[in-house]
Formats: C-alpha cells, structure tokens, sequence
C-alpha cells in the first residue's frame, strides 16, 4: 500500500511539471524603438501543428545586455495566436527582448536582441 501510494505522488510530480511547448514565437515592435515612450510589440504565436495559439499566458521581459534593468509587461491577446505587449525602455542602448509563452502545463520561450535609440 505504501509503495502505491509513493508511486501515486511521483506520477502527481512528473504531470505537474512543465514541458517543452514547441510553439513558434515570432514578434517584433510595431513603432520606432526609442526610450521613455511604450513601444507595441506584436508576437504571434503558433502551435507544432502551425495553428495560432489561442488561450495562451504570454509575457515579454525587457533587460539590457548586462541583464539590469529586467522589466516584465504582460500581453493580451487581441485575437487568437496574436498578442501585443506595451514596454517602456528608460534608456537607450543593447536590450534582450524575451518572450514566454505558458499554455496547458506546456512552455517555450524566444530571445532577441535589440538596439534602443534616443
């Protein structure tokens, strides 16, 4: 009975932990990338099968390149697969834009850097 029941929670660990979500995570800013405003970024999201990922907890994280200055802005969505995040840079140099994306204990996540002018 003892074993059963430790078989029963490892099971319980292994289905509560995160998986790989092999979800294709593309975005860019949709306005001139400068400081002190709130630049729209447009991310579009799509499953293995190639589908929009609808339903989806997506948030993009802002740090320069000496990861300071980390800021995390949430993006809802706008319609299904496409998600929109407002960040504010405050100031101007190298930044890591990295978006996650969370749906159905399944996760991925995409980086890229950007120069912030003026």
């Amino acid at each position: 009975m003892k074993f059963a029941a430790l078989l029963l929670c490892v099971f319980g660990l292994l289905l509560g932990q995160e998986r790989e979500g092999n979800f294709d995570i593309r975005f860019e800013p949709t306005a001139i990338l400068q400081t002190e405003v709130a630049v729209p970024f447009k991310i579009d999201v799509k499953d293995d099968l190639r589908k929009p990922l609808a339903q989806a907890k997506v948030t993009l994280q802002i740090e320069m390149t000496d990861h300071s200055r980390v800021k995390v802005f949430p993006a809802p969505a706008i319609s299904p697969g496409v998600y929109i995040a407002k960040p504010v840079f405050p100031v101007a140099g190298e930044w890591n834009v990295y978006v996650e994306v969370h749906r159905d204990n399944a996760m991925s996540a995409r980086t890229i850097q950007f120069s912030v002018a003026d």
